[in-house]
């Protein structure tokens, strides 16, 4: 079990650098202290993807250095969220013989993820996540925990997640530069999910649409399973740049303008209420209808949601999602994107951030916001995936009943943090 665990969110807005202390609530459930935060600004990302190594690895550094001088602690590992368009997602079954006598173990269930990862992929592409969406015990279907049940035969249906190896590669170099090992690299909205997904969600049937800046990455779980995964190439600089093509101003320019007078709700806005901005071929500044901007914002946004529910349709979950959708990201804050989402899509539609709920202690009130919580979920990720690792390697021992496992796991790991005997 680790001690620390850390989270690096690398957007292409903004890179987000958490590390927190492992301990235990006052229940004896696993939970996270922060003792550090660092955010820089995006350089040399594009939609999600590093085009340029040095910049990006020179902004990440920014952000890393922050959070460690805040914490007071070097980061030595770190769990790192991928998006970006080049992921590509596919399912798979595996199968893995059991031994009826002891039933099925956390080793039956790894043999059957292997062989639903053995998937034959194009030469630039890698397996990022293989995820148990439900299990199949001797012809018994959507079997949701197999552990311990007597059988000959264990199926998993798996959902696979790819990615392009060079992404994958210039994003693990970006982060390696800095001397920290990379513990996993974790699909974003699958992050987002662990700060802003309630369980009764996750269990009905709920999408999460974490919007950033240059992509919105789609998430469905159904029956707390992973389900799909779809990555659009949408968000919130596509919103930015319609304003800036319409008033014909920077971008910076557009993206201020968004931030401050932007919604998605223009019925709302006085008619007469006007917006100034510099913009290209004059010297002072030129006045603009607040309510024209916002007709600009919407009308983008009407789209962004017609596509999610079109890839919603298509993947056969529009109707399966009685929770609705819930966003998340820095886009999904601007005012209205809620509102706008029950009307286009006839379902439930929430903006989500990090919940006050969540086993995690010390964050402020930024870090609770929609555009924070992939860095969050990253920390949540890592805490439960170091928590699962114990139990994987513990339960995959055939000696011992799971008592003694567990309580061999514990004493393995106090151990680590006694001092050694001469």
């Amino acid at each position: 079990m680790q001690e620390f665990v850390s989270a690096i969110d690398i957007g292409t807005t903004k890179i987000c650098v958490l590390t927190a202390q492992v301990g235990h609530d006052g229940l004896g459930k696993l939970s996270l202290r922060l003792l550090g935060a660092g955010v820089a600004p995006s350089r040399g990302i594009r939609r999600g993807v590093v085009v340029d190594v040095p910049e990006a690895t020179a902004a990440v550094g920014e952000a890393i250095e922050k959070c460690e001088q805040e914490a007071g602690r070097q980061i030595l590992s770190a769990y790192v969220g991928i998006a970006g368009s080049h992921i590509g997602t596919r399912n798979s079954r595996g199968v893995s013989p059991v031994d009826k006598r002891s039933g099925v173990t956390g080793a039956d269930m790894q043999r059957a993820l292997e062989g639903a990862r053995a998937v034959a992929l194009p030469e630039n592409q890698e397996v990022i996540h293989t995820i148990a969406r439900s299990w199949t015990v001797d012809g018994a279907t959507e079997v949701q925990q197999p552990v311990g049940m007597s059988a000959y035969r264990l199926e998993v249906d798996a959902h696979i997640v790819t990615g392009s190896s060079t992404a994958i590669n210039n994003l693990v170099q970006c982060v390696a530069a800095h001397g920290i090992d990379i513990d996993e690299l974790v699909l974003e909205p699958l992050a987002a999910n662990e700060a802003v997904l309630r369980p009764e969600e996750r269990r009905m049937g709920v999408a999460v649409v974490d919007m950033g800046g240059g992509t919105s990455d789609l998430a469905v779980f159904i029956d707390n399973s992973l389900c799909n995964t779809i990555i659009l190439d949408m968000g919130g600089n596509h919103l930015t740049n319609d304003v800036a093509v319409a008033l014909r101003c920077p971008f910076e320019t557009a993206e201020e303008i968004k931030l401050r007078y932007g919604t998605l709700l223009p019925e709302r806005v006085a008619p007469d209420e006007t917006v100034w901005a510099n913009v290209f071929g004059e010297k002072s500044e030129r006045s603009f209808s607040r309510r024209f901007i916002c007709d600009v914002l919407e009308a983008r946004a009407q789209e962004m949601m017609e596509i999610i529910a079109g890839k919603l349709t298509e993947s056969g979950f529009i109707d399966r999602l009685p929770a609705g959708i819930v966003l998340t990201g820095g886009c999904s804050q601007l005012p209205g994107f809620a509102e706008l989402g029950r009307s286009e899509l006839s379902m439930p539609v929430r903006v989500g951030a990090a919940q006050s709920a969540l086993p995690i202690s010390g964050l402020t009130r930024t870090l609770m916001t929609p555009g924070y919580a992939t860095s969050v979920g990253l920390l949540l990720w890592g805490l439960h995936e170091d928590a699962r690792a114990v139990h994987r390697r513990f339960e995959a021992d055939h000696g011992g009943s799971s008592s003694q496992k567990w309580m061999g796991a514990a004493a393995k790991w106090l151990k680590t943090l006694l001092p050694d005997r001469d």
